[in-house]
């Protein structure tokens, strides 16, 4: 887990925001126009992470990736399929 030293010499993981005493969770990717960028805001880290794990966003294994971007991304991946079928029936 990739973690950084924020405030009070806390450990923090780096997708973890903290604001005011409160955590929120940033979208690793921000790749599309429709992306959080931020979750809501919490009054700690864990529940900033069941949040993020309750609206379905994805942990990547080094931050976590909103539902919009990991829509984005599976929108591309069909585009990319169809293409290549497409290709492959044009001969």
């Amino acid at each position: 887990m990739v973690m950084s030293l924020e405030n009070n010499h806390e450990k923090i993981p780096i997708y973890i925001v903290q604001k005011d005493n409160r955590y929120s969770v940033k979208c690793q990717i921000n790749r599309v126009a429709d992306c959080l960028e931020i979750g809501e805001f919490c009054d700690s880290q864990e529940e900033a992470l069941e949040w993020v794990e309750e609206e379905c966003w994805i942990f990547s294994g080094e931050g976590w990736i909103c539902y919009a971007c990991v829509e984005g991304i599976w929108k591309k991946v069909v585009n990319k399929r169809q293409e290549k079928e497409d290709d492959r029936w044009k001969g």
